[in-house]
C-alpha cells in the first residue's frame, strides 16, 4: 500500500530565529518582573484590579513585526539610557477603551476595530497612565541587570515604521494585562542590537542581594525567631489492663517507670532528645541532642 506523499513545506533558512540559537533565559525573567510590576503600577493609578503577565519573547524580522502590531495598534517609543536605540510600546486602541470603560466604572468589553482612529482625550490620559506605569516597571523590572534611566520619546504611526525597510531583528514580549476573566494583550518590542551588550548578563542568572533583600531577610528572621511552638515529651509511660483500669478508684497510684531520656516533639516533627531530672522540685529537661534537617 503506497503512502500518501506530503507536499514539500518552505523552510526560511535566513529566518532569525534560526541564526540565533543563543537563548536569554534572564531576558525571560526580567520581561516577567516587569509584567507584574506593570500590572501593579497601573492598578494603583486606575484603581481597578489588573494582573500583568508575561506571555513569551520571540524574535523576528523587523517587518515581520511590525506587520503583527496591525494597523488599529497605538505605538510610543521609549529610551532606556544608557542603552542605545528605542523600545516600542504596542496596544490596540480596543484595549485602550476597554481600560477607560473600566476606569469610569464601567463593564469593560472589547470591540475589535475595522480601520483605526484617533483617540479621544479621556483615552490619551488614561493611556498616559498606562505610558508611565510601564516606565516605571521597566526600571523596576531591568534593576536585576542594570540600572535604566526610562523615559517616554513620544507616539510614532504605524505607518511610519511600515514604510522603513529595515533588516535589523526585533525581540518582542508578548504581555497581557488582565482585568478580571477579561485579557488585553500588549507588546513590549526591543532591537536585537539594543540588547547585544547585554549578551552575556542575559545568559547567565547571577543575581545579587539588594539592600532591600538583605534587611527584609533580616527581619523575617527576627519574626521568626519570636514564633511560639508548642513542645510536647512524654516523660512516663506504663501499660494497664483495661479491668484494671476499671477498678481505680479515687487516691490510687499508677506505678511509673523512670524515664531518663525523653524525645520532644512539635506537631510530630522531632525536634531534640532531652535529659530528664529535677531542678528547685521541678522537673527539668537537659538538651542532649537536636533532631533538626541536614545542614542546619
Amino acid at each position: 500500500m503506497e503512502q500518501e506523499k506530503q507536499p514539500a513545506t518552505a523552510y526560511d533558512f535566513v529566518h532569525p530565529g534560526h541564526k540565533m540559537n543563543r537563548q536569554w533565559p534572564v531576558l525571560d525573567l526580567v520581561n516577567a518582573r516587569v509584567a507584574t510590576a506593570f500590572g501593579t503600577a497601573l492598578s494603583e493609578r486606575l484603581q481597578i484590579n489588573l494582573l500583568g503577565h508575561s506571555l513569551q519573547t520571540t524574535r523576528g524580522k523587523y517587518m515581520d513585526c511590525v506587520e503583527a502590531m496591525g494597523e488599529t495598534s497605538v505605538v510610543h517609543e521609549l529610551s532606556l539610557s544608557p542603552l542605545n536605540g528605542v523600545v516600542w510600546f504596542c496596544i490596540d486602541i480596543s484595549m485602550v477603551s476597554a481600560l477607560v470603560d473600566s476606569y469610569f466604572g464601567g463593564k469593560a468589553t472589547i470591540t475589535p476595530l475595522d480601520r483605526p482612529r484617533n483617540l479621544s482625550r479621556t483615552e490619551s490620559r488614561v493611556l498616559q497612565h498606562v505610558i508611565q506605569a510601564l516606565i516605571e516597571s521597566i526600571t523596576s523590572g531591568w534593576s536585576m541587570v542594570l540600572p535604566l534611566n526610562t523615559a517616554m520619546v513620544g507616539p510614532i504611526d504605524v505607518s511610519r515604521l511600515s514604510n522603513a525597510s529595515l533588516e535589523q531583528v526585533m525581540v518582542t514580549n508578548q504581555l497581557k494585562l488582565q482585568l478580571g476573566e477579561l485579557e488585553m494583550p500588549c507588546q513590549l518590542v526591543y532591537p536585537f542590537e539594543m540588547l547585544k551588550p547585554l549578551s552575556t548578563q542575559l545568559q547567565h542568572d547571577t543575581p545579587k542581594a539588594s539592600a532591600q533583600d538583605i534587611e527584609f531577610s533580616k527581619a523575617l528572621r527576627s519574626e521568626l525567631m519570636n514564633c511560639e511552638l508548642d513542645i510536647r515529651g512524654v516523660l512516663s509511660e506504663t501499660k494497664i489492663t483495661l479491668g484494671k483500669l476499671l477498678e481505680l478508684q479515687a487516691g490510687d497510684f499508677i506505678p511509673l517507670r523512670d524515664v531518663r531520656n525523653v524525645s520532644f516533639k512539635t506537631q510530630q516533627m522531632p525536634l531534640f532528645d532531652a535529659r530528664i531530672g529535677n531542678v528547685n522540685g521541678r522537673v527539668s529537661a537537659s538538651l542532649s541532642r537536636w533532631h533538626l534537617p541536614d545542614g542546619q
